[in-house]
């Protein structure tokens, strides 16, 4: 029970530490009451949790079992899919090495025996030598490159495009499939934007042409909107086709979603792709 105690309390002290991602996540519910920790974070800013239900639906409807978790972070996904899907192989993988250090306590105090945790950057050299798994997480990673990793391969916003799309298609042969999600600030600057804050159909264009240049199939794309339960927020699944056949799409994602500012994250779609 000492040790245990030990343990979570380094867990808050690394949580506590300062980094640019720090501070994003949540603990799973069901691994927060059993270790009686939990950290929150503003889900009206960001938040896991409204997407969770829908990866995990993905997950289970192509019956994966081994599974990346590039840019892991804290470890939110990893530990949720590695409760839920139990004969699943987790990879999480985790270049901040005090985040891969919090994932590696809660698997040990969790119990978790499905989870691996790697803090092997997935840069541009490395992303195609994990091996082979059935799906992979690719959140909110991909934007960050030139400043956080890969800053040979792209000085300026550019030379982001092409170097996303190299990076997308090698890829490809590290996963079957992949639940993707980007900013559209180079680095998360706003004053570098790939594409304007407010624009919706922008971001779905960007990314389209981004996917569909590096060989991958869309197959699902989800987009935010007002919450009907306790989550300020929901993702709610909707065809490409019937995103791409808008004749105006701005005005489209106005009047179904309404004209609330949401906040720079809730503005990335999430997509589902396959290779």
């Amino acid at each position: 029970m000492e040790g245990r105690e030990q343990a979570k309390q380094v867990l808050k002290e690394r949580y506590a530490e300062l980094s640019k991602h720090a501070h994003y996540q949540t603990v799973p519910e069901v691994l927060a009451e059993k270790l009686g920790i939990q950290f929150e974070v503003n889900e009206e800013w960001r938040g896991d949790r409204p997407r969770y239900p829908l990866i995990l639906d993905y997950a289970r409807k192509h019956q994966v079992r081994k599974i990346l978790d590039v840019g892991a972070n804290t470890g939110f996904f990893s530990l949720s899919l590695a409760a839920d899907i139990e004969d699943a192989a987790i990879t999480a993988c985790e270049l901040n090495k005090t985040h891969a250090e919090i994932i590696q306590l809660f698997t040990e105090l969790g119990g978790y025996a499905n989870i691996s945790v790697t803090d092997r950057p997935a840069d541009l050299k490395n992303v195609d030598s994990f091996g082979l798994f059935d799906l992979a997480l690719h959140l909110n990673i991909l934007h960050h490159a030139g400043h956080d990793f890969d800053r040979e391969h792209v000085p300026d916003r550019d030379a982001f495009m092409a170097y996303a799309v190299d990076y997308l298609t090698r890829f490809g042969t590290t996963t079957r499939r992949m639940v993707f999600q980007m900013g559209y600030n180079w680095g998360g600057d706003k004053t570098v934007p790939l594409v304007g804050r407010d624009d919706q159909a922008g971001k779905i264009k960007f990314t389209v042409e981004l996917l569909q240049r590096s060989g991958w199939d869309i197959e699902q794309v989800a987009l935010a909107k007002p919450g009907t339960g306790m989550s300020p927020v929901e993702y709610e699944l909707v065809p490409l086709n019937e995103l791409l056949s808008q004749g105006d799409l701005q005005i489209w994602c106005i009047e179904r979603y309404g004209a609330k500012v949401w906040s720079e994250f809730y503005q990335r779609p999430l997509w589902f792709c396959r290779y």
